[in-house]
């Protein structure tokens, strides 16, 4: 037995002759866990000597007789270790401009058989290693059945710290499930699909924590072909935390495609989203071929142009559609025409999202216009500012909207989940439309619309001044009971005021 003397060759550097002894020793001692360890060990050393793509062929060679050896699985720590030359030469593989897919196969059909220890560091390595070939390789899902998605580690479950310092956005097993979740939609397995979707489902309801699982979940519910209602649930919780993300808007018009005027507004509220444009390439041509079906040949044009801009700009190539487009004598005629289509795509893809909270009723009470501020009045005594550009395009005092009210500040700004102008008349204890005459005090600097029962309103002067009223015309209102700053009082004003015909 040399496993002694093998071992002293290893440590000074003479690889290929404690080779030559441990295999010596282990033709005349085949049995022997000591002739087996030495040879074992002689044979780690040249894989990891020749983990790399250049050498493959002696790598494979070396794992092969190291397979042979039929080493017991309680030799943890020669198992352990291989996992590392393993991982390095796929990574290598990972970074190559054509991936080695068929020796990557060889290679795992090769490891299937190692009595790897799980779970352990090592082996969530081994894993790390494959899922940098997620993307390029056909066989990653079999990978991972293999491994098994129950020989994760504690650690696995928290974002990684890189040696730099950086935090991961996400931890080992989201991405793992992720990457599964992706290829099967790729591959439209929906059988595959209808099994994974429990797990993923079970992973999103332990780890609230983790902020992708119900945005694959509802992609493969798409895929299924699941009901509109179960997949809404998964995707709109995901969409309310990433409304600013392109990519959320897109999945959930994918959800709605039964529904044109949603999945349009969700369309147009994605390629709305502050993002390069190169990102949003594959909208446009979408965009393009759903104004096309619906005869909006200017705006079908306008998109396809920007697509085919973006793809010129990157030197990409031009898909056969946008080509065949081109040639159509809708895009020929529609030249120098302006797009016409008209969708409120705010407020509606505010609605899908929003939907399950309920309304509360707002009145306009004054609007900065430069910096798309307004300013309303939304209960008895209760008042609140909020950008509104990113809800509607325009809000005029007197306007009647429908508010989900997400919170507000002690100062009184306001983050809102949905604005919506309505149309409905409106009449509460903060809010009403009166009748009444013009009057004023003795030197004509206030005025207020009295009603017959003797209750007083106030006008603006600026409002009074521009309509030219005068005492006891004529007149109805809408009347808002708001804050006045210059008094540092609640009470009554006129917001909108017509004169009578009477007049």
């Amino acid at each position: 037995m040399a496993f002694k003397e093998v071992m002293n060759l290893r440590k000074t550097g003479n690889s290929q002759e404690a080779y030559e002894m441990a295999i010596n020793d282990y033709q005349q001692n085949s049995d022997d866990i000591w002739s087996k360890r030495a040879l074992g060990w002689c044979l780690f050393d040249a894989i990891k000597a020749n983990a790399s793509f250049a050498h493959r062929d002696e790598f494979i060679a070396k794992l092969s007789e190291l397979n042979a050896l039929e080493i017991p699985a309680d030799e943890t720590m020669i198992w352990n270790n291989i996992i590392w030359p393993i991982n390095a030469i796929v990574r290598e593989c990972s970074n190559m401009q054509i991936i080695p897919t068929d020796f990557l196969s060889t290679l795992f059909d090769l490891i299937q058989v190692f009595p790897f220890s799980k779970p352990s560091k090592e082996y969530s390595v081994l894993l790390k290693a494959f899922m940098t070939i997620k993307d390029k390789w056909q066989r990653f899902t079999e990978f991972c059945d293999w491994w098994g998605f129950d020989n994760f580690q504690d650690e696995d479950y928290t974002p990684e710290i890189l040696p730099n310092g950086r935090k991961m956005s996400i931890s080992t097993v989201e991405g793992a499930y992720l990457a599964y979740a992706k290829q099967l939609i790729n591959k439209r397995d929906k059988d595959a699909i209808s099994m994974f979707i429990p797990k993923m489902q079970d992973l999103a309801e332990k780890h609230p924590e983790m902020q992708y699982p119900n945005y694959y979940i509802g992609k493969m519910l798409i895929a299924q072909g699941g009901t509109k209602e179960e997949t809404m649930s998964y995707i709109v919780p995901f969409v309310r935390k990433k409304q600013s993300e392109f990519w959320a808007w897109h999945l959930l018009a994918e959800a709605l495609a039964e529904d044109d005027e949603k999945c349009m507004a969700c369309l147009l509220r994605a390629v709305h989203c502050h993002t390069q444009e190169q990102f949003l390439v594959n909208l446009y041509l979408i965009l393009a071929d759903a104004f096309k079906q619906l005869k909006y040949y200017a705006d079908a044009r306008f998109y396809l142009d920007k697509y085919i801009k973006v793809k010129e700009d990157t030197q990409a190539r031009i898909s056969y559609n946008a080509s065949a487009m081109q040639k159509e004598d809708w895009y020929i005629a529609s030249a120098n025409q302006k797009p016409s289509y008209e969708l409120d795509y705010l407020s509606i893809s505010n609605e899908v999202l929003f939907a399950d909270i309920p309304e509360t009723d707002a009145v306009v009470s004054f609007v900065n216009k430069d910096k798309k501020m307004a300013t309303i009045v939304y209960g008895q005594k209760k008042e609140g500012f909020f950008k509104f550009d990113r809800y509607v395009k325009k809000l005029n005092i007197g306007d009647i909207l429908k508010i989900r009210i997400a919170e507000v500040s002690s100062e009184g700004y306001m983050k809102i989940n949905s604005v919506r102008v309505s149309k409905e008349n409106l009449s509460n204890d903060y809010f009403q439309k009166v009748n009444g005459v013009v009057s004023t005090n003795m030197a004509k600097t206030a005025y207020f619309l009295k009603t017959a029962d003797s209750n007083s309103y106030y006008i603006p002067a600026e409002q009074a001044k521009r309509m030219q009223l005068n005492p006891e015309d004529k007149i109805s209102a809408l009347v808002l009971y708001s804050y006045n700053k210059k008094r540092s009082e609640w009470s009554w004003s006129c917001l909108k005021i017509e004169v009578s015909p009477s007049h």
